[in-house]
């Protein structure tokens, strides 16, 4: 399991980097993480299992998820 909380992707954004996510089983983005923040601090996404994030967060991040 890995959650990212909003303080997590606001630091990934600070710091000029994106994230390559890789999860085998659960993968949760905080309530709180905006759609705009995730597909800022996240370059891809695989999930092998289950990705818990707001219905707006999940679909922003459809083109990047594989």
């Amino acid at each position: 399991m890995r959650d990212y909380s909003r303080n997590d992707l606001e630091a990934v954004r600070a710091a000029g980097s994106k994230l390559r996510i890789k999860v085998v089983g659960l993968a949760r983005i905080a309530p709180d993480v905006s759609p705009e923040l995730a597909l800022a601090t996240i370059e891809s996404i695989t999930v092998l299992g289950s990705l818990q994030a707001s219905p707006s967060v999940k679909s922003a991040l459809e083109p990047v998820t594989r």
